[in-house]
């Protein structure tokens, strides 16, 4: 499959808003920290595939109320997928096998959406937030990292893991700008490392 990577679209800001009030609306009665819009479609012009990636925060105590209220209205819950702190979620209607590779099959209002529920100070929260961080305020390497995705969005993947893991090289420069130690980049190495199936 070829993962489907469009030019940034001003309403995707729009759209987050939008899924953020409905989160809001479904954890109306379980406590968390923030909601925050995060991934490629979180920098404006920087090319991405048109998903939302939203991280909920939340301590170790709100992580079970707020799966539970995430599954009753629909989504499915995928657990840490070999990443320790985050649990993701698919949005209703899809499975544990739905990744998200674009807008195909959506509505031409809709979005996909890969939902998170982050454990604050987890590594891959932290990755998240710095990767925003850092090409929000470097210029250069939003246009590497945009020129890498558009030369990815060519090629042929298996799965989202091997898509990822084509990216790693940006990645490790970008989270190295942000000034991380070889030891932490070395734990989100081990979990961009595509799984082969036996």
């Amino acid at each position: 499959m070829k993962v489907h990577i469009v030019p940034h679209n001003p309403t995707w800001s729009t759209k987050f808003q939008s899924a953020k009030a409905s989160l809001e609306s479904i954890l109306s009665e379980a406590a968390y920290m923030s909601i925050e819009h995060v991934g490629s479609t979180s920098i404006p012009g920087l090319e991405a595939k048109p998903v939302l990636d939203i991280d909920i925060i939340v301590t170790p105590e709100m992580l079970p109320a707020v799966r539970q209220a995430l599954v009753q209205a629909g989504y499915f819950d995928c657990g840490e997928m070999n990443v320790p702190g985050r649990f993701q979620f698919r949005q209703p209607g899809f499975g544990q096998y739905d990744a998200a590779w674009g807008d195909h099959g959506m509505a031409s209002d809709e979005m996909r959406m890969n939902t998170y529920a982050m454990i604050d100070g987890c590594l891959a929260l932290r990755n998240h937030l710095d990767v925003r961080k850092t090409l929000l305020h470097d210029e250069s390497l939003r246009e590497e990292y945009g020129a890498v995705k558009k030369e990815l969005s060519a090629r042929d993947f298996q799965n989202m893991g091997e898509y990822a893991a084509a990216k790693n090289d940006i990645l490790w420069k970008i989270l190295t700008k942000a000034g991380w130690s070889e030891e932490d980049l070395d734990v989100v190495r081990k979990a961009n490392t595509p799984v082969r199936p036996s």
